[in-house]
Order: C-alpha cells, then structure tokens, then sequence
C-alpha cells in the first residue's frame, strides 16, 4: 500500500486548495479595493494606486506565469509521447521484419526437405 493519496484524492484535494485560494484572493482585493497605497518602479512613483487592483494586477501576472509554465509542462509531454510513439513504431516493423524473415526461412527448409525427399527417393 502506498503512503502516497491516490491520483483522483490529489486532484480533489488541489481543485479544493485551488478554489481556497482563489476565494482568498478575491475576498482580499474586494476589501482592499478602496485603500489607496503608492507604488514606486524605478524612476516612477504613482501615488494613488488602489490596493485591490494591484493585488488584481499580481494575480493575473501570477497565474499567467503559472499557466505558462503548465503549457511548457503540456509541450514536453507532448514531445515524449511522440517520442515513445516513434519508438513502439519502430519496434513494431522490426518485429513484423523478423516474422517476415522466419516466413521466408520456413519456406526455404520446407523447399530444402521437399528436395532432399525427392532425391532420396530418386536414389533407391
């Protein structure tokens, strides 16, 4: 038995996390929404951001991030199964290659015994 959760509990229990911390953000930039904070960036200041919406803005930049780094996740499983797919491929016409070639090897022992038969038979 494993000590690890089963696949579909660590799917339920990440959509539950997932949906806790969506919840929490929202209910953070809803409440701060109105309070006014500034913000400086190198040179430039800006004095009358609100806090909700800049919480808004480092969400989004966030799950952006996170969201590439799933598509770039997605792209090298993609990438590996079309590897592994080539590979069972090849293994597959190499496979029918050497059943081709026991067929052809039957043939010839079975032309080789139909031979050797015949010329026993031509001997006695």
């Amino acid at each position: 038995m494993s000590m690890y959760p089963s696949h579909k509990v660590q799917r339920l229990l990440l959509s539950l996390l997932a949906v806790l911390l969506l919840a929490a953000t929202v209910a953070l930039i809803v409440q701060n929404w109105h309070t006014g904070v500034s913000v400086q960036w190198f040179s430039w200041t800006e004095q009358s951001i609100s806090l909700g919406s800049l919480m808004g803005l480092a969400s989004l930049m966030l799950g952006g991030a996170m969201l590439l780094m799933m598509w770039v996740r997605l792209l090298s499983l993609g990438q590996a199964y079309q590897k592994t797919s080539r590979e069972l491929e090849r293994q597959d016409v190499s496979r029918e290659e050497a059943v081709e070639k026991v067929k052809v090897l039957e043939s010839k022992i079975q032309t080789l015994e139909t031979a050797l038969s015949q010329a026993l038979k031509l001997s006695h």
